[in-house]
């Protein structure tokens, strides 16, 4: 039927399939008692084909449409035969190693019916911070995370069942809050599922598996399509995070290592070389690992392709068991989504590398995810509020995260979350409805996107204070010092170094002092003018407690930065500077620029001139990693550009021969076979130096920035994280072309 389908009819079912789904997840968010999902949108309704493929799924968090199609297949494998599945049930799951990231991530599954006969599912995902267990932060086993539940009717043909309800509810510490977050569930399913039926009424049954069947295989048309569009080769990209080590009481550093393969019209992933799972928490499942390379192809490859099951058919994964990415069961992994983001992050670059080899430079951007350091409180919080209800533990702000800067543009300052296409944050008076916390400011962070030629995007900082609450806590991190899930592209920084997460002890009288309406609003103020002391506790404790009056300031992931930051426009780094985006510092010892101090105008005469003592700078500070290896490349022969793979460097070719050289002021670096680091001038940064400041702990930077330099010009090509106790100390292999492919093109 699919060769003869109607077009126009087929777009009609293709967006009317799209718009039910909405009206699904719109139902959920407007039923639901979890600030995370009605205010920030981390929910999903999706369709599914009778075994379990997904069709579509709409714009809710992407990490829940992947996870629920695995969950369909394996209640179908688990449960099809007995009890099985009949018209009018609805079933509970929240198992992280059959679907999902946690046990936080929750979702129901209905089965659609037809005239009897079984002909698609529907689902709705959320996230419910409360599943009973201990608070987050002290879980080494999957067993203490709370409730586990690999599949339970909740509706039995069309009946609810009370008894399945209050079992699950009631293992909570919110029994109210819990069970209006699985009614919302039911509820966008119920919608879902008669609007679908109403479809397939209008549309016909044939008519409306056929299209869903065609949703699937034009997904994966299209992702292939999209491959053979970009040249073959290998992308390799390493994204690093730290897990406390509860023995020794410091962070421990861990690494994923993402390295893509692109052949024709197919694509590996290997995470190959990537650490060790956690003892604690900190780990993910596969079935979140596969989740997460959903989420890494669907916002950035192909995001133009219908969401489905098909646009993964050409992708294939090795995923090392017993690493962090495919722990072991019984393994704990509360906090997988934070793994899930290294996962995203490594891949991400790989894809904006690949995409800028392709010309495809509106589809790129750097990091969405970068912090300078991780470490401190966090924000799943515990405790009662003032009136004595359960906090609604995580406190979402970072949905208003910085977005990568483009090869056209500087990124979005709290433009959203890689993963939530319909994302958002609390308003802060909401925050202080259902948090114990008054607000002193959310604002813009200062030095917070990664610099570059195209800025990223800053995140917020805040700052409140722990109010009318005696039992508040929060899970606390030890201090990593390694930016963590950052990548700036072509000479753009990962991130920048604002920030810090800590706890202030106020002094008495604090509350005195702010019924005078005065307030600190940065961290500078709060010290400077004696707000409070900061405050860390020894030995990295799994959760802390928060006195009364305390102070908690708090940032949020920021975008990386593309290109050299010498090329910005100075006039753009002088209004930046006037925002309070940038720090004086930041402008003169990064962008080169200038700015009178009384005036605030920019100085077009010393500017120029301190922007040639950086390149000098550069130049005489950065070193070749191995002078015996640079081989001289024959400059007189007639070398062709074949391929810009970098904003700076085209791989060129002359006869059969190709070679790598700087786009800017033509010098021939390297063999087209070669790395082009290895030929670069290579300068250390050490990052105490480079932010001017060191972590709140006292302890020292675990990495260090490597920086690569065009040797000719001093352009600056690329800014790597790099750290040495777990890295190997080769320069990263980024991108390796496969040169045949231009010897029978050119």
């Amino acid at each position: 039927m699919q060769d003869s389908m109607d077009p126009i009819k087929f777009e009609i079912f293709a967006h009317r399939l799209w718009a039910i789904a909405e009206e699904g997840r719109i139902a959920l968010q407007r039923v639901t008692a979890s600030p995370i999902v009605a205010q920030g949108g981390e929910c999903m309704s999706s369709f599914y084909a009778p075994d379990g493929t997904m069709i579509l799924a709409c714009s809710g968090h992407l990490r829940f449409a992947a996870a629920t199609s695995d969950a369909i297949k394996k209640l179908i494998e688990w449960f099809g035969k007995s009890p099985g599945f009949f018209e009018g049930d609805q079933i509970f799951q929240n198992d992280p190693y059959t679907a999902g990231a946690h046990t936080y991530d929750q979702m129901v599954v209905k089965p659609i019916f037809y005239q009897g006969r079984l002909i698609a599912w529907t689902a709705s995902s959320s996230h419910t911070a409360d599943v009973g267990g201990p608070l987050r932060g002290g879980a080494t086993e999957i067993f203490h995370e709370g409730i586990r539940i690999l599949g339970l009717k909740v509706v039995e043909r069309g009946e609810f069942r009370d008894d399945v309800f209050q079992t699950i509810v009631q293992q909570c510490r919110d029994p109210q809050y819990v069970g209006l977050d699985l009614k919302s569930r039911i509820a966008a399913n119920n919608i879902c599922a008669s609007r679908y039926l109403r479809l397939v009424e209008k549309m016909g049954e044939d008519f409306v598996v056929a299209g869903g069947q065609k949703l699937i295989e034009d997904a994966e048309r299209l992702a292939r399509e999209r491959l053979r569009s970009i040249p073959d080769g290998a992308w390799t990209a390493r994204s690093y995070g730290t897990r406390p080590d509860r023995k020794t009481g410091k962070a421990q550093v861990y690494q994923i290592v993402a390295r893509l393969t692109k052949t024709g019209d197919e694509l590996e992933i290997d995470f190959s070389g990537t650490s060790e799972q956690s003892a604690g928490d900190l780990n993910s499942s596969l079935p979140n690992t596969l989740a997460h390379v959903a989420i890494s192809m669907t916002n950035t490859l192909f995001w133009n392709v219908p969401w489905s099951d098909g646009k993964l058919v050409p992708v294939r994964l090795k995923v090392p068991e017993g690493s962090i990415l495919h722990c072991r069961y019984p393994s704990a992994c509360a906090h997988g989504p934070r793994v899930g983001t290294a996962i995203v992050a490594a891949i991400n670059e790989c894809v904006a590398k690949m995409l800028y080899a392709a010309g495809k430079l509106e589809d790129i951007n750097a990091t969405w995810a970068g912090h300078w350091t991780a470490g401190g409180p966090g924000y799943f919080y515990g405790g009662h509020n003032r009136e004595g209800i359960p906090v609604a533990q995580g406190l979402y702000d970072i949905h208003g995260s910085g977005l990568g800067a483009t090869p056209t543009r500087d990124g979005i300052h709290s433009g959203g979350h890689m993963n939530i296409p319909s994302g958002g944050i609390s308003d802060v008076e909401r925050v202080e409805m259902q948090y114990p916390f008054i607000y002193l400011t959310r604002n813009h962070l200062t030095d917070g996107g990664g610099f570059g030629k195209f800025q990223g995007g800053a995140g917020t900082y805040r700052i409140y204070v722990a109010f009318g609450a005696q039992d508040l806590s929060v899970e606390y991190k030890p201090y990593g010092g390694v930016p963590e899930f950052a990548f700036g592209l072509f000479g753009g920084y990962p991130v920048g170094f604002g920030g810090e997460r800590l706890l202030y002890e106020t002094p008495p009288g604090i509350l005195d002092r702010l019924r005078k309406g005065v307030y600190p609003t940065t961290v500078e103020a709060i010290r400077e003018e004696k707000w409070g002391e900061p405050r860390i506790p020894e030995g990295a404790p799994p959760r802390i407690g928060i006195p009364e009056h305390w102070l908690v300031t708090d940032y949020v992931f920021c975008g990386g930065g593309y290109g050299d930051p010498l090329e910005r426009d100075p006039g753009l780094v002088a209004r930046d500077l006037s925002y309070g985006l940038i720090s004086r510092r930041t402008a003169e010892t990064i962008y080169g620029v200038v700015v009178d101090g009384a005036t605030g105008r920019l100085d077009g005469e010393r500017t120029p001139v301190r922007r040639s003592e950086l390149r000098a700078e550069r130049l005489r500070e950065g070193k070749y990693r191995n002078r015996e290896a640079q081989r001289e490349i024959a400059r007189d022969r007639d070398w062709q550009a074949v391929i810009r793979f970098h904003e700076c460097i085209d791989l060129v070719r002359a006869d059969g021969e190709f070679a790598i050289r700087c786009g800017r002021c033509a010098r021939l670096l390297c063999s087209g076979q070669d790395n082009y680091k290895e030929h670069a001038l290579a300068r250390i940064r050490h990052l105490e130096e480079f932010a001017g400041r060191g972590l709140p702990s006292g302890e020292p930077y675990r990495a260090v920035y490597q920086e690569f330099i065009c040797p000719g010009c001093g352009t600056l090509l690329c800014v790597d994280v790099f750290c040495p106790e777990i890295s190997s100390a080769e320069p990263l292999w980024d991108t390796r072309l496969e040169l045949g492919q231009f010897l029978k093109d050119h």
